[in-house]
């Protein structure tokens, strides 16, 4: 088992249910989550506007979360995971093909994995790596296994933005579960032990790695697992969270 201590500095969460979305926030403004209703249309303000023509929703809802995680003078890493990444973008893409149409050049642009994320750093500077991650169902644990490595590597904050969108009607006979649009982040700082200065930023975490047989047993979707996640951030409950893929799972717990 490796166990290792983070701080949780601040959180996002954007979630669209039957075309009600929301936000909720935990920043060092916010010390308790806050949730708002979310326009479409006031996503991403953040972004310059030249830049933000360029995000449909997807885009949109990731800047969304992603700016809330950006404090002045900035320079994080990002760690930028999706199971489907922006399907819809690369659906309209296909059909251009097999109807002979010319393919859109932003669309074709805007439907590489990393796209958003790169626009990301354009607009805030940012000069620190990033990393784009798709692993199926297992994508948030990727990242997450991903952002807490680099956190751990480079002894600086890194910020984990997850996104995903309903599939369009064309995959309703492939996936049967139901599927809500969400886009979540979260910014992990070194432990105050290891970085004392600032010191005290934010709650202090723990993650425990899990062997493949309860990673396994605890295995959910993406989405269960934000919820989860996000759950247990605003519960006031000592009672741990395990969150499971098919090889790998964390068990976050507060060490304060």
């Amino acid at each position: 088992m490796t166990l290792l201590c983070a701080r949780l500095s601040r959180w996002a969460l954007w979630e669209d249910t039957n075309g009600q979305a929301s936000l909720t926030l935990h920043t060092s403004e916010n010390t308790s989550a806050v949730s708002y209703p979310s326009a479409q249309n006031d996503l991403a303000r953040s972004i310059k506007p030249g830049w933000r023509r360029r995000l449909d929703l997807f885009g949109r809802a990731a800047a969304e979360t992603l700016t809330q995680m950006i404090t002045p003078a900035d320079n994080p890493h990002i760690v930028f995971c999706s199971r489907h990444g922006n399907i819809n973008r690369t659906v309209k893409l296909l059909h251009q093909v097999a109807t002979n149409e010319a393919l859109s050049p932003a669309d074709f642009g805007m439907s590489v994995h990393n796209a958003f994320v790169g626009i990301a750093s354009i607009n805030w500077s940012i000069t620190q790596s990033h990393t784009a991650i798709a692993a199926g169902n297992d994508s948030l644990i990727a990242g997450l296994t991903e952002t807490i490595c680099q956190m751990m590597a480079t002894q600086s904050p890194v910020i984990l933005c997850y996104v995903d969108l309903p599939l369009p009607d064309v995959y309703a006979n492939t996936f049967a579960e139901p599927q809500t649009g969400v886009a979540f982040a979260m910014r992990l700082e070194p432990d105050k032990a290891i970085t004392p200065e600032p010191p005290g930023i934010g709650e202090a975490l723990t993650f425990s790695s899990c062997g493949a047989d309860q990673a396994q047993a605890t295995a959910t979707s993406p989405y269960d697992q934000i919820k989860n996640l996000t759950a247990f951030f605003t519960s006031t409950s000592a009672r741990p969270v395990t969150l499971g893929s098919s090889t790998t799972a964390w068990t976050v717990s507060r060490h304060d």
